[in-house]
């Protein structure tokens, strides 16, 4: 035990009492023998004599002075010089050794006890945790360099990757560029586009939704027919613009040699399905507008009724409603006609104008169309459509396209063909017969005022057609019949040679090289060569079961 004392005294300053106290240096040792921070440290406390009040060795405490424990030690001298400052009352920290390691000893008194108190820290607890750290430090370095190379070079492939895509999507984009502008090229895109006549005023556009898109529009005139088409293929981008571009080709091929859309149709229709592996299929408008008469016949593939635009309104032309190409083969289509006046148009469009949406996905719809189309007749095909294209983009607004867009209006303005008269001659299949024909042929160039020349030239031309009928057409033996309609118009002759006969198209028959010799000439074309280069055009049909051959002279 140890007993510490201390006087206290009254208001007079004479002393009134002793308070002691009692302390076991046990208590001391266990409270602060210990120094729980640092495993390996541990305090010392010596009285003013240098007597051992607290010690981790038990045996020493209150039974050894500092100075006889310290003689023979390590770095005794240290220690000593460390004791007598603490005896003197001092504070400090010193470094000495012990048991060759590094310790450092602080010190200091202990108030009004006249002790003084000392902890001994080992080098390494001190600055252990600080090499830890530091080699924490040093391996979270380590790893974030690697981490940052890693970085670095996946950053480094990442922008190899990224210019790779961008370069590979740059190239994307000129290939698309490119399809677009070959896609363009195979449509008609310079209108108006017969300047040198003036029964026809055209105009049409394509604005795809993506850079290629699945719409077409497509028309040319041959044998004064109006050949035209308005298509839509299921789907977008690429594999849509493919077939957009089969159908145009397979429409130019077909109606080459056809005046039917029935016919054309039926015949696109069937080389469709045969190669439709990815099941698309194409909703088309096929039509033939006579341009002398103005009679339009036309075929509908599940497409868009085109509008009828007059001085008295708008409407729809009746459709009826046949399967879209592509679906199968072997579809029947059904083929309509109507008379076209002077002075009226034909709209025709794809659904991206009537389902065109704005911001609200509202669609622009069937009635606003047909509104924005009232009043229109006395402007130009050009002014129709962009009246409307104007109109469709107010509507939409900033919203995104989402279809394909495509508008083709045709003005027929033929005032100058009427039809002046209509002739017929009906011959059986007799050789004996070609006489009346020249008869025929003589009676309608009079009363056409055409020349002596250009009526024998006239009458060579249809005597070789229709003796190529009597001879060829009806099996040896048999009576048939061979019908020709002469109709006198303004400025041309139109013939329309008939028969019940076999199928047999002449214009499909090779014309003869005349620039060859006799003898190296082969047998047969020189007919229809001589057709050919007296009409100013000639095509064939096959139409309820009989051969019709359709001539024409302008005058």
């Amino acid at each position: 035990m140890t007993t510490f004392s201390k006087p206290e005294t009254d208001k007079k300053g004479r002393v009134a009492c002793v308070l002691t106290a009692d302390m076991s240096l046990d208590w001391l040792t266990e409270m602060v023998g210990n120094v729980k921070v640092y495993p390996r440290a541990y305090s010392m406390m010596l009285s003013r004599l240098g007597q051992i009040m607290v010690c981790p060795a038990e045996s020493l405490v209150m039974r050894k002075s500092v100075s006889e424990v310290t003689t023979g030690l390590e770095d005794s001298v240290t220690i000593q010089s460390v004791a007598q400052s603490m005896i003197a009352g001092e504070h400090g920290k010193r470094t000495v050794l012990q048991g060759g390691e590094k310790n450092y000893v602080f010190y200091a008194p202990v108030e009004r006890a006249g002790w003084s108190m000392s902890i001994v820290i080992p080098y390494d607890e001190i600055y252990g945790n600080i090499k830890r750290l530091g080699l924490m430090v040093g391996i979270l370095q380590l790893i974030g360099l690697l981490m940052l190379i890693l970085i670095i070079r996946s950053t480094a492939v990442g922008q190899a990757r990224l210019e790779a895509l961008s370069e590979r999507k740059e190239k994307i984009e000129r290939e698309l560029q490119v399809a677009r502008d070959i896609q363009m090229s195979m449509l008609p895109k310079i209108f108006p586009p017969y300047p040198d006549r003036n029964d026809l005023d055209m105009f049409g556009t394509i604005v795809p939704a993506k850079e290629v898109g699945g719409d077409l529009y497509d028309f040319f005139i041959r044998d004064e027919r109006l050949f035209f088409c308005v298509g839509d293929v299921s789907g977008k981008g690429v594999p849509a613009s493919l077939v957009m571009a089969m159908t145009r080709s397979l429409f130019r091929t077909v109606s080459a040699h056809e005046i039917s859309p029935q016919r054309i149709v039926t015949a696109m229709n069937d080389l469709m399905s045969d190669t439709n592996e990815n099941n698309m299929f194409v909703t088309l408008f096929v039509g033939v507008l006579d341009l002398p008469s103005g009679h339009l016949r036309y075929c509908n593939a599940g497409h868009d009724a085109p509008l009828l635009i007059s001085g008295e309104g708008v409407r729809a032309l009746p459709v009826k409603a046949n399967i879209a190409l592509g679906v199968a083969s072997g579809m029947i289509y059904h083929e309509q006609d109507d008379k076209i006046e002077s002075g009226e148009s034909i709209f025709l469009y794809t659904d991206g104008l009537t389902e065109a949406e704005d911001e609200k996905h509202r669609l622009y719809g069937d009635k606003r169309f047909l509104q924005v189309c009232q009043g229109t007749a006395a402007l130009s095909a050009h002014d129709i459509l962009w009246k409307v294209r104007d109109d469709v983009a107010k509507h939409v607004g900033k919203a995104a396209q989402s279809d394909d867009l495509t508008m083709l209006v045709i003005k027929y303005m033929n005032t100058n063909q009427s039809i002046r008269a209509e002739r017929h001659l009906i011959l059986h299949n007799d050789i004996q017969q070609i006489p009346q024909l020249a008869d025929f042929i003589g009676r309608i160039t009079a009363e056409s005022g055409i020349d002596q020349s250009l009526s024998l030239s006239l009458n060579l031309a249809l005597e070789e057609a229709v003796t190529n009928v009597i001879l060829y057409a009806y099996p040896e033996g048999a009576d048939g019949l061979v019908d020709i309609e002469a109709i006198i118009r303004d400025t041309q002759l139109d013939f329309i040679v008939s028969d019940s006969g076999k199928p047999f198209d002449p214009t499909q028959v090779q014309e003869a090289d005349v620039t060859l010799g006799v003898d190296d000439r082969p047998i047969g074309g020189l007919g229809v060569f001589l057709v050919r280069s007296i009409m100013d055009s000639v095509s064939y049909e096959r139409k309820d079961g009989k051969n019709v051959l359709y001539m024409t002279k302008k005058l």
